[in-house]
């Protein structure tokens, strides 16, 4: 999923991100574990456009991956709220569920911690 500069530079202030603008991966960059609540909040309470809702879910999605590396933990009362996130507009989604899916991956050394919860979308 290709995220557009002026979508990623205006929800990067409204988040008071440390965007620089030379991110290659502007959501996994700015990923912040901690911040998890306060994206959702964002997604859910704000009149957002389309395409700052498919960057903030991407930042919200990789923050909770982060989160996982960083706990042990395997799921929390937050999954359920992205999990509902992500099935209410799973059609525009598509590219990010399969990205953190790794459908052809078997191997549990090579998926990302929130891989077996993204399948479950």
């Amino acid at each position: 999923m290709i995220l557009k500069q002026d979508i990623i530079k205006a929800l990067s202030k409204k988040l008071s991100l440390p965007y620089t603008g030379t991110e290659q991966d502007w959501d996994i960059e700015m990923a912040d574990s901690s911040r998890i609540n306060e994206f959702i909040d964002l997604y859910h309470q704000h009149d957002l456009t389309f395409e700052e809702r498919m960057a903030l879910i991407s930042l919200i999605v990789a923050s909770y991956d982060d989160y996982l590396n960083e706990h042990d933990v395997s799921v929390d009362y937050r999954w359920d709220r992205i999990k509902a996130m992500l099935s209410k507009d799973k059609r525009y989604f598509v590219e990010l569920i399969d990205y953190w899916s790794l459908d052809n991956e078997h191997d549990e050394d090579h998926i990302f911690k929130i891989t077996p919860l993204m399948r479950t979308v």
